[in-house]
């Protein structure tokens, strides 16, 4: 199988970030990379993140949600993006 990019913007959602990583850490697909682009936030998006050493993080001044989405497409080393945002919860097949 081919990797498949979970991209998460993020903009101050750092309250909503644990579920989603946790989410999408339970997926099956594999083989699978998370990375989080936080997008200017003044919360503690990063510490969140931090929390989670097996996804990627990356920083940058607040610029919107379509830059944030074009640097998680520049950054992804799979051929295939799944964009989430950090309220997304997908529950882990049954």
């Amino acid at each position: 199988m081919s990797l498949v990019s979970i991209i998460i913007p993020c903009y101050n959602h750092a309250h909503f970030l644990p579920q989603a990583l946790e989410s999408a850490l339970a997926q099956t697909h594999s083989p699978c990379e998370i990375r989080v682009i936080d997008d200017g936030s003044s919360d503690n998006t990063a510490a969140v993140a931090a929390r989670y050493p097996n996804i990627g993080y990356h920083y940058q001044t607040n610029q919107g949600l379509s830059a944030a989405r074009n640097t998680g497409i520049r950054l992804s080393q799979g051929p295939t993006c799944n964009f989430w945002m950090p309220m997304t919860c997908c529950c882990p097949p049954s």
